[in-house]
């Protein structure tokens, strides 16, 4: 993030943080939605970023879903929130719960704090991730590589997150984020692909079937010259 968009970026917080607040308050999961798609509008608009999405239709019709994404650039929570036709819900490292930019917009969204130092606490939190899929609408977005590779690279996938995911019937979307470690860039091309319905499969298995999805996406995309 350049010196001039951190500026600007701390500049409207209070104004974010303030409205947030007043949402809360309201208890309203429409209005906290709308306002989380400002966040993710607004971040992006104002660094001159669009969005193009591919094959949305591998999840528009679904109740719920769990979107399975790589992870190359911290602009990636916004630009999921800016894709994503729906309101999400983040499994996110729990630094990001008390960072001045995300720690509001955690909360208004309902996301969850993974502690990746704490194995028990960790598990604790995918208990609740599991338990909401299964007992309300939630949608609900991961990065199984746990870290941004910040390269076109895609790090290895956490098979325990997928060992959870089995115990949901809610069909996971493998999504694929095109270059975001680019800054340059001013579009972004978010891919979707089939969902992957994960009753009665082995964690690994599971995990190693979303990690292909992502990745044939992502070849795709690169032989097209995208």
């Amino acid at each position: 993030m350049s010196n001039f968009y951190m500026a600007i970026t701390f500049l409207a917080l209070p104004y974010y943080i303030w409205r947030t607040k007043r949402i809360l308050k309201k208890q309203d999961d429409e209005l906290a939605y709308k306002e989380s798609k400002k966040w993710g509008d607004d971040f992006l608009g104002v660094r001159g970023k669009k969005i193009i999405n591919r094959n949305e239709e591998n999840y528009i019709n679904l109740d719920q879903c769990v979107f399975v994404s790589n992870h190359q650039s911290h602009n990636d929570i916004f630009i999921l929130l800016k894709a994503i036709d729906r309101p999400i819900r983040f499994i996110a490292k729990k630094e990001l719960f008390t960072s001045n930019i995300f720690r509001h917009f955690m909360k208004l969204s309902k996301s969850y704090p993974l502690d990746r130092e704490d194995p028990r606490e960790s598990m604790k939190v995918l208990k609740e991730v599991v338990n909401d899929l299964n007992t309300s609408n939630a949608n609900v977005a991961v990065f199984p590589e746990g870290t941004r590779s910040r390269g076109r690279d895609i790090l290895e996938f956490k098979a325990g997150l997928f060992s959870m995911l089995s115990r949901t019937e809610v069909p996971i979307i493998p999504t694929y984020i095109h270059n975001s470690y680019n800054s340059n860039l001013k579009t972004y091309i978010v891919s979707y692909g089939e969902p992957i319905y994960p009753k009665g499969m082995k964690g690994q298995a599971l995990c190693d079937l979303a990690k292909d999805r992502i990745q044939t996406m992502q070849n795709e995309l690169e032989k097209s010259g995208s």
